[in-house]
């Protein structure tokens, strides 16, 4: 019964886990990758455990579908592809980074988000519009003793506003009357938000 009980527990963290990295901006799912991968081996392993103990206790058609399930458990892998890896360490690399002045500290910026959203495929107005909806979900959500996780989340939504627009051009030069009306929405977009923006700091000011 104690083996049942922590299986179950295990496969409600495990559950958590998958809610968890749903609701996370790609960004931001790859600067923890290596956290989150942590979690599932942890995982893994007490699948592993708790089944094994249970195996033993249970009759023989039931065992052997564990022994199925056990076996398709050591044979996972839990790795990043090489996008995501490249993603990781190079925003990871700004982060680390002392800038001189801020012209230097513009250009890493720059070079690093290109590089990060481009290996994400986060390149078009509306892939930006997601990304960005999903880090703003999540700042709602933070716990406020988190400060580190709310910092992060802050500093990789200014960088998607700050550099909008390169991580949005075109490539080739390709500016189809299609692409166009994209982009003039998208610039539509951000004229709105940033009035509701403006508005809401304005009516939090009022009520001081």
């Amino acid at each position: 019964m104690e083996a049942l009980c922590s299986l179950n527990l295990t496969l409600a963290r495990a559950k958590s886990v998958i809610k968890d990295c749903s609701k996370c901006s790609k960004l931001y799912l790859a600067i923890t990758s290596r956290r989150i991968l942590s979690k599932c081996q942890k995982l893994r392993n007490a699948f592993e455990l708790y089944l094994t103990e249970i195996q033993g206790a249970v009759t023989i058609p039931l065992a052997d579908k564990i022994s199925a399930i056990l076996h398709d458990l050591r044979s996972a892998k839990f790795s990043l592809e090489f996008t995501e890896e490249e993603a990781r360490k190079v925003l990871l690399s700004l982060f680390e980074k002392n800038f001189s002045d801020k012209a230097s500290m513009e250009k890493e910026e720059l070079e690093a988000i290109q590089i990060a959203t481009s290996r994400l495929e986060i390149k078009s107005a509306f892939s930006l519009l997601v990304e960005k909806a999903t880090i703003k979900n999540q700042l709602d959500e933070v716990n406020e003793t988190n400060a580190k996780e709310k910092e992060l989340l802050e500093y990789l939504l200014y960088l998607l506003i700050k550099y909008r627009k390169t991580i949005c051009q075109f490539e080739d030069g390709d500016h189809s009357p299609t692409h166009d009306f994209h982009d003039q929405s998208f610039e539509h977009e951000l004229v709105v938000e940033e009035a509701l923006c403006e508005k809401k700091v304005n009516d939090e000011v009022g009520d001081l």
